[in-house]
């Protein structure tokens, strides 16, 4: 447990006359202990509470009001006449009212600041009274988890394809017309949370969009001719289609050279449409037949 000062002593000044007088303690359901005593013209008032290390060592939480967890990437102690960016060369020896608060003359009171990762705004967590500046907190750093991935590829965006298809530009009604497509496995390294992550995204499934209502799902991205491993035949001639395929990707990611992660979840992203025109073959004679 680690006991924090959040409030130290309040020097009022009060025109009191005679002896020093003391008040008693009094607990609450809140985990705090409070106390207060004068001298001949000022009156001190204390209050010590106790919170846990988990409390202090996970100090991010909903915001008040919002609903949303903050994610800190970065953590600061500063004495409470400081606010981060502002003054962070403030040391110890600051005489400020607020820092002298703590109950221990030898104390000052310091701030505990956590930098969103989303926002890069900073926001005060914790108070603590220190005997001397204190060093980097003992906070452990948010960890890169596949959601915080997943919402940088979502934010880089991973490659469109082009349905491809043969014959090219027009093609037969009640013929195979082949489709495919180029498909390749998308790498990235970016930083998160101050950290290089080694990003693969790889192709996983196809949904190929005729351009005459129907669709057809693929594990494979198909191939050009000679190969007939994806092909449909439209029903409908003397009209112009425009396919599309949409690729369903997979990804993972490791953390500074570390194994691998699955993200869990996949990425969908939709291909541009082209342009097919679908003919009717008509058959005719030419040459001499005798």
């Amino acid at each position: 447990m680690i006991v924090q000062r959040l409030i130290g002593v309040l020097a009022l000044a009060f025109a009191f006359i005679g002896s020093g007088w003391h008040l008693g303690v009094a607990r609450g359901d809140t985990g705090c202990e409070a106390a207060a005593e004068s001298g001949s013209s000022y009156v001190g008032v204390g209050m010590t509470c106790t919170t846990s290390q988990e409390a202090l060592s996970n100090p991010a939480s909903s915001t008040e009001g919002t609903g949303a967890t903050a994610v800190f990437s970065e953590y600061q102690w500063l004495s409470v006449c400081a606010e981060p960016g502002q003054a962070s060369t403030i040391s110890y020896e600051v005489e400020c009212q607020a820092a002298m608060s703590c109950a221990e003359p030898d104390q000052r009171l310091y701030r505990l600041w956590g930098r969103d990762v989303t926002t890069g705004a900073w926001t005060a967590l914790s108070a603590q009274c220190f005997g001397e500046t204190p060093e980097a907190p003992n906070v452990p750093r948010p960890r890169v988890t596949p959601a915080l991935v997943l919402r940088e590829i979502q934010r880089i965006g991973l490659p469109t394809l082009q349905a491809m298809t043969q014959p090219e530009g027009k093609t037969l009604v009640n013929f195979d017309t082949i489709f495919y497509t180029e498909a390749e496995p998308f790498t990235a390294t970016v930083t998160l949370l101050g950290r290089p992550v080694d990003i693969v995204a790889e192709p996983t499934s196809y949904t190929w969009h005729h351009g005459d209502g129907t669709t057809t799902t693929t594990s494979t991205p198909g191939a050009p001719y000679p190969s007939r491993e994806i092909t449909y035949r439209y029903a409908d001639a003397r009209t112009t289609v425009r396919p599309s395929v949409d690729v369903t990707y997979s990804a993972r990611f490791r953390v500074n050279g570390g194994a691998w992660q699955d993200i869990g979840e996949t990425v969908t992203i939709t291909g541009p449409e082209g342009s097919l025109r679908i003919s009717e073959a008509r058959g005719s004679l030419s040459g001499n037949y005798g």
